[in-house]
């Protein structure tokens, strides 16, 4: 018999985890016994965290053994957490799919900018460019070729650039200016599953779903057999329901620790900067902008006003490289230049370091090239170091294009499993007398809806030349009008089933469409160039097949 009181307990167990778990994360940035007052902050956004998924997870387990048994409670929990957060969990989950691969979808998407990786970038040659645009700027900003962008982008680093005076495009062997390009498919789709283009509160909600993911992914786990039979089983020729359980078991089995990664990741990358603006208070007391100016920890070194003869960009950095073999220098920010006090600041990140080119960072004194400092996340303490391992470990930064791919994949298994989780829970319930319509209508026009506005972005970036003014504009208009419609086809009444089968075949042939359109296009051009464009085009007519075998697999199978 289920425990009387167990409803009330449960229910003021959840109200109470996070105000438990926010006084905890306080009293650690205010009290605990480190030295470091960021290091106290972070060790309370984590602990704070943890506590509050502890806490989560007991109440919502409270009382179960009197009430159900403990698998059934799970199952039940599963099914219902799932039904209530799949749909954002997909549109969160498949967008994430191109955020991982953020440097493939714009490579993709500018076949101007597609040229052979450069040798040694000319950092002299890429200097005077930018002393020749901005008028000999004393401060200048180089942003050299990084993975998939090729090119170098030099841009005034002190002050507000004059009228005109954007940043230069250039290519890094000679500093010769690249053509100019505009398209904005990449940055739609990737800002879409950072904030859902809600800004910083979007993105708050968005890490919230993380706690969803990693709720779901371990309640299936859990209730998942793991006997030998089930852990490899995917009945074919079974029923469609069947099938598509075996499949959602499969893949959340056998991919969970990596969808566990993106989840817990995802949590503290929206909530980390969060914590640290309302921790900031508790962990500095006297003033809590020093929060961020520890975090950011920006060295400056003021100018003497003294002249001196400057040394070549170029010897400074293979000197560096030689010091420091693994290190991949991403920018170089030039200050004071021709002052004896000149320096050079070296940003990047070393091979499998979980940082960024924002912590790791070396400044050399550009007058005789000796070291000034050296800053990076290995000096800083645990908690800091874990907060500034969050982004690489969940963008997929730490293992180049190998674990770029291994994410995507997690991406789109993860979604699968939202899309498929919610038909499951939705074919279950429903009966001739509730066919539960509406929700059906809904889940279609979320999943389907933007399955299909995906290609249609895809098509139409491939279809229109990456010189176009207003092709940033066009392509978001085709993204947001195609989800629109797609919605509204499906909230009209009628036979949903063919829709569905229309909708999957239109998705697959624009993705064949789109991945032939840039093939046509390359013919001619050097392959070093095409490379990684032609991997993206194998991984479209792999999606387009993808989705016309479901389409005939819902023709067959209409539900």
């Amino acid at each position: 018999m289920p425990a009387p009181h167990w409803p009330l307990r449960t229910g003021l167990a959840v109200l109470g985890a996070p105000a438990a778990a926010i006084g905890l994360a306080i009293a650690i940035a205010r009290r605990a016994p480190l030295d470091d007052a960021l290091d106290r902050l972070y060790a309370g956004m984590f602990i704070g965290v943890l506590a509050q998924l502890l806490l989560l997870g007991g109440s919502l387990l409270l009382g179960t053994r009197a009430a159900v048994p403990m698998r059934r409670a799970v199952a039940v929990t599963h099914a219902w957490a799932g039904m209530i957060v799949g749909l954002v969990l997909f549109v969160v989950c498949l967008t994430g799919v191109f955020a991982v691969l953020k440097q493939e979808v714009r490579y993709w998407e500018m076949p101007s900018e597609r040229q052979a990786p450069a040798p040694r970038p000319d950092l002299d040659a890429l200097l005077h460019a930018g002393q020749a645009r901005f008028g000999d700027a004393a401060s200048l900003m180089i942003q050299l070729p990084d993975g998939l962008r090729r090119h170098a982008i030099v841009a005034s680093a002190g002050g507000r650039p004059a009228a005109g005076q954007a940043a230069l495009v250039l290519r890094a062997d000679d500093a010769r200016p690249m053509p100019a390009t505009r398209g904005g498919a990449a940055e739609l789709l990737v800002t879409l599953h950072n904030t859902l283009h809600a800004g910083f509160p979007g993105r708050v909600v968005v890490s919230l779903f993380g706690f969803a993911l990693a709720f779901l992914v371990v309640g299936g786990v859990a209730n998942h057999p793991r006997r030998s039979p089930g852990l490899l089983r995917l009945r074919i020729g079974a029923d469609v329901r069947t099938l598509a359980l075996d499949v959602h078991k499969l893949l959340g089995l056998w991919l969970s620790p990596l969808l566990l990664l993106i989840a817990v990741t995802g949590i503290f990358s929206g909530l980390g900067a969060l914590a640290t603006v309302n921790l900031a208070p508790h962990a500095f007391p006297d003033d809590p902008r020093r929060a961020m100016q520890a975090l950011m920890d920006n060295a400056s070194f003021p100018a003497l006003g003294q002249p001196a003869a400057m040394s070549s960009l170029n010897a400074l950095v293979d000197r560096h490289r030689q010091a420091h073999p693994g290190f991949q220098v991403e920018s170089v920010a030039i200050r004071h230049w021709g002052d004896a006090q000149a320096y050079a600041t070296l940003r990047g990140h070393g091979a499998g370091q979980l940082s960024t080119g924002v912590f790791e960072r070396f400044h050399y004194r550009l007058r005789d090239g000796a070291l000034l400092r050296h800053d990076s996340a290995a000096q800083r303490g645990p908690w800091t170091q874990a907060f500034i391992a969050i982004q690489p470990l969940h963008f997929a930064q730490y293992g180049g294009t190998a674990s770029r791919w291994l994410h995507a994949a997690g991406g789109l298994a993860a979604a699968l499993l939202a899309a498929s989780g919610t038909w499951l829970w939705l074919r279950r319930r429903a009966t001739p007398e509730r066919p539960l319509a509406w929700p059906r209508r809904i889940a279609q026009g979320v999943c389907l809806g933007l399955t299909l506005s995906c290609s249609v972005l895809l098509a139409m970036t491939c279809l229109t030349p990456d010189a176009m003014p207003d092709r940033p504009a066009l392509q978001a208009w085709a993204f947001w009008g195609s989800w629109l419609a797609s919605a509204a086809g499906f909230a009209w009444p009628g036979h949903g089933g063919r829709r569905t089968t229309a909708a999957l075949r239109l998705a697959g042939l624009l993705l064949w469409l789109a991945a032939i359109a840039d093939l046509a296009r390359q013919a001619g051009h050097p392959l070093a160039a095409q490379l990684p464009a032609l991997a993206f085009d194998l991984l479209l007519i792999l999606a387009g097949t993808l989705t016309w075998r479901l389409a005939r697999f819902s023709f067959r199978h209409p539900s």
